[in-house]
């Protein structure tokens, strides 16, 4: 029975600690959302249409949304690479 007991308790400690963190997790969050709420976002930056700003930040912005990020051109190269070795060991093997 003691085993039992001992058992019940160190259970029983783990789910204190869990409640204690999750009630701090909380607390935490609210103080996070409270600040979100109160802090001033800024307002969107307005660009009048006729001054060609307006064509010039769509076409960056399209480029930007496109053009792929530097780990997808390295992942891409390292792809490459791995082809060619194996391209180059199944020309030795075959001939």
């Amino acid at each position: 029975m003691a085993k039992k007991a001992k058992s019940q308790n160190i259970w029983q400690a783990g789910v204190d600690a869990f409640a204690a963190r999750r009630k701090k997790v909380e607390a935490l969050r609210a103080a996070v959302r409270s600040a979100r709420d109160e802090t001033p976002r800024p307002r969107p930056r307005l660009v009048a249409a006729n001054d060609g700003g307006l064509d010039e930040l769509v076409r960056h912005a399209a480029l930007a949304a496109t053009l792929p990020l530097r780990q997808e051109i390295e992942a891409l190269k390292d792809e490459v690479a791995g082809l060619r070795r194996q391209v180059a060991e199944l020309s030795k093997r075959g001939g």
